[in-house]
């Protein structure tokens, strides 16, 4: 049976690895470099019967779904008799995890625009980013104005602020030399006191909201501004805010979060960020798809990071350039 691409859904996924001869246990989620089955080159969407055997090139990658939903990782070079892979994954299950595993293998394999949500357009802030003329925006949740407005985080967590340049005409990116973060205070007594600053190269900024810094504020207002190369230009942001969760949102959503996987894989990190927009944590996600990509930085990874950035409109339209298709 030859699979020519990924186009269905969990439930078409477990049928097929459970259906077809030898009885298929994995399926290719995301592959990168020198992947062979049987001496073969593997492709993305293949399905992996038991009695075959993987071999994975020096500096490959390959991200594999069972049919229990539970999902592996192979980075180290070797060979890999699939019958043996099953036995490395854990015995209990976690009907939490399965849940997001379920999620995120649908939406890395389904384009068919009925199972996944890719294909129905923007869910928020693409329109008002598109007419917004300010300058600078960040990769939030916009309002009415395209500004972006008060984003719940999980306190003690990483988090992840992204922004681009949103105006052209007011400032090019070949224009800048860097940016300057600067995070304050937003409790009512110290507002506007600037609790954090940094310069970076970089459109994006990570902050660890455990830190003293962070730890004790329940709102933090954030800004960023472009430093120009010939120094004549102040380009600024408008300012927006973080808020954290309140104190029982915040615990039952942290147990939560602690039942899901702790192996630092980049599926893990992916059913992770999958939890957190499902709760509505776009910054927590953002960090989930941002780590998930430190760590395997495959081409189907990358795109379905673009795919959710796309899809709440946190990026302007013409700069989200990576593919959403898949491999025959």
């Amino acid at each position: 049976m030859k699979i020519t691409g990924f186009r269905f859904s969990v439930t078409t996924l477990i049928f097929l690895l459970s259906s077809i001869g030898a009885f298929a246990q994995f399926m290719v989620l995301g592959a990168k470099g020198d992947n062979k089955v049987d001496g073969q080159p593997l492709k993305v969407g293949a399905l992996l019967q038991s009695n075959q055997t993987i071999t994975i090139g020096n500096g490959a990658y390959l991200g594999l779904a069972h049919t229990s939903k539970k999902t592996i990782e192979l980075n180290k070079a070797g060979t890999y008799k699939i019958s043996d892979l099953e036995t490395k994954l854990a015995a209990a299950d976690n009907d939490l995890t399965n849940r997001y595993a379920d999620f995120v293998i649908n939406e890395l394999t389904s384009k068919d625009g009925n199972s996944t949500r890719f294909n129905t357009g923007a869910k928020t802030g693409s329109v008002t980013r598109d007419v917004s003329k300010l300058p600078l925006l960040f990769a939030m949740p916009v309002d009415e104005n395209g500004i972006s407005k008060t984003s719940k985080v999980l306190a003690d967590t990483k988090i992840t602020i992204k922004w681009f340049v949103n105006n052209f005409d007011e400032v090019k990116e070949d224009e800048i030399q860097s940016y300057v973060f600067t995070v304050k205070d937003g409790s009512p007594d110290n507002i506007g006191n600037v609790i954090y600053e940094t310069n970076t190269s970089d459109k994006k900024v990570t902050i660890d909201l455990s830190d003293s810094k962070f730890k004790r504020n329940k709102t933090l207002i954030y800004q960023v501004e472009a430093v120009t190369k010939n120094g004549k230009k102040k380009i600024t942001s408008p300012e927006a805010m973080l808020q954290k969760l309140k104190s029982k949102e915040n615990y039952l959503i942290a147990e939560e979060f602690n039942k899901l996987p702790q192996e630092e894989t980049a599926i893990n990190k992916l059913i992770k960020a999958k939890f957190f927009e499902e709760k509505g944590l776009i910054a927590n996600a953002i960090n989930m798809y941002e780590e998930a990509l430190a760590i395997s930085d495959v081409p189907q990874y990358s795109s379905y990071y673009s795919e959710f950035l796309n899809y709440y409109g946190l990026v302007k339209k013409e700069s989200v350039t990576a593919s959403t298709t898949t491999e025959d």
